[in-house]
């Protein structure tokens, strides 16, 4: 569709990152719900590959042919390139080594490692030194996600479904743990249906002083061919 995010990649969070999932944790959630600096700075620094962003690119104009070539046969009209025969402007002559001169983070997942197959206060606090279930818990199988946020902009476009199945795909493939959990309130309950989780009824966790619904999911990694 044509209002459909042009460039889009999904990769792994860095803690280079930290000041664009701030900013987009602040457009999702409440002041009581959101992750605080500190406890993305954590996340995103013991446990990136658990964290995952979804960006839009902006490349130099003339290399967006590599995955956008309309894009860049407008771009190279704006800038009055002008084609002639015989010029080394193939695909194969455009660099392979990174063009991308800007990356807008549109959405992200951030998760940790927990002590127990369901979200808990503990797992989503940072770790301290007189409990062994807060913080992430780098030799456990059961992963929980702490936010999926999509920017309000680009809200609507199935983008929350788009990186959710790439993240759970990711954590099969890559055998990280069995089980994935998250909590969600009653009006997302459909969303994650959908996308493969069970609902677990009302969770024991009161976080941000809100209700939520416990969703769990199996992680089955895939056979080798």
């Amino acid at each position: 569709m044509s209002d459909f995010p042009p460039n889009l990649s999904i990769r792994p969070l860095t803690i280079e990152d930290v000041d664009q999932c701030i900013a987009l944790e602040a457009k999702g959630f409440s002041k009581n719900e959101r992750a605080t600096l500190q406890k993305l700075k954590y996340r995103l620094t013991v446990c990136p590959e658990l964290c995952s962003g979804l960006f839009i690119r902006d490349y130099k104009y003339k290399y967006n042919a590599i995955n956008l070539p309309s894009v860049a046969e407008s771009l190279e009209k704006k800038h009055e390139v002008v084609k002639r025969s015989g010029d080394d402007d193939d695909l194969e002559d455009l660099p392979m080594s990174s063009s991308v001169i800007k990356e807008t983070l549109v959405g992200h997942i951030i998760g940790t490692k927990m002590s127990s197959a369901r979200v808990t206060n503990e797992a989503m606090d940072l770790p301290t030194d007189n409990d062994d279930t807060t913080g992430h818990i780098e030799g456990s199988r059961y992963i929980g996600i702490h936010s999926l946020v999509i920017d309000p902009e680009w809200q609507g476009k199935n983008l929350g479904t788009l990186i959710m199945h790439d993240y759970i795909q990711k954590l099969s493939n890559q055998d990280l743990g069995d089980k994935v959990s998250l909590l969600c309130k009653d009006k997302l309950v459909p969303f994650y249906e959908k996308i493969g989780f069970n609902n677990l009824g009302q969770s024991e966790c009161k976080f941000g002083g809100v209700s939520w619904i416990d969703m769990s999911m199996d992680l089955i990694p895939e056979d080798d061919d």
